[in-house]
C-alpha cells in the first residue's frame, strides 16, 4: 500500500485507543478495527495502545483487504487504484467489493470513467446517506483516478574499490613510498 492509500484509510477511520460505537452500531477500535488479530471481536471497553493499533491496521490491510483485493481484481490495475479499492473493501466489507457493480467495471476496463459513478453510490448507512462515507467516496475516487508515476529506481552504489592484500600495497594507496619506511 502506498503513503497515500494508508493516509487516506487512517484519515476517515481515524485512531481511537478506547472501544466505540461505530455508525453502523459496531464496537470499533483503533482505525475502525472490529476485531483483533485474533479473530477476536471488539467490545466497548477494549483500550489499546496507539503502536497496537497500528500494528493492527498494517495487519489488516495486509493480510485481510489488499491481499483480497488483489484476489478478485483480474484487470492490471495501478497501486492507487489498488489502494482505493483496498480502503473501500476496508470500509464497506471484502462481500460488498466481491459483488459490487465497482469490482465488475474495474474487472472490465479499469479506465471506465462511470467507476466514479460505483464508489459514489455506496455513501449509505442504514439507508440513509451520511456525509463522511460520500466524502471517503470522493476521496477514493480521486485516488484511484490519479495517476500512478513509477518511481526512479535508487541508483545503485559505487563499488567499494578493492583493499590491497599486502603491507606495500595498503602503503602505497596510502600515499606512502614503501621505500621512505625504516627498516
Amino acid at each position: 500500500m502506498t503513503e497515500k492509500g494508508l493516509d487516506l484509510i487512517k484519515e476517515f477511520e481515524g485512531c481511537k485507543l478506547k472501544a466505540y460505537l461505530c455508525p453502523a452500531g459496531k464496537a470499533t477500535i483503533g482505525y475502525g478495527a472490529t476485531y483483533y488479530k485474533d479473530g477476536t471481536k471488539v467490545k466497548l471497553g477494549d483500550t489499546i495502545t496507539q503502536e497496537e493499533a497500528d500494528e493492527l491496521l498494517d495487519w489488516m490491510i495486509e493480510n485481510e483487504y489488499e491481499s483480497y483485493v488483489k484476489k478478485v481484481v483480474t484487470s492490471k490495475i495501478n497501486p492507487y487504484q489498488s489502494d482505493a479499492l483496498t480502503s473501500f473493501a476496508y470500509n464497506c466489507g471484502t462481500g460488498n467489493l466481491k459483488k459490487s457493480t465497482l469490482l465488475k467495471k474495474v474487472n472490465n476496463n479499469p479506465s471506465d470513467l462511470t467507476i466514479a459513478d460505483e464508489f459514489a453510490k455506496w455513501n449509505k448507512s442504514k439507508g440513509k446517506a451520511l456525509a463522511g462515507l460520500t466524502r471517503r467516496r470522493k476521496a477514493e475516487t480521486k485516488l484511484y483516478f490519479t495517476e500512478w508515476v513509477e518511481p526512479e529506481p535508487e541508483p545503485e552504489p559505487e563499488p567499494e574499490p578493492e583493499k590491497p592484500k599486502t603491507l606495500t600495497g595498503y602503503l602505497q594507496s596510502e600515499g606512502i613510498k614503501p621505500d621512505n619506511i625504516r627498516k
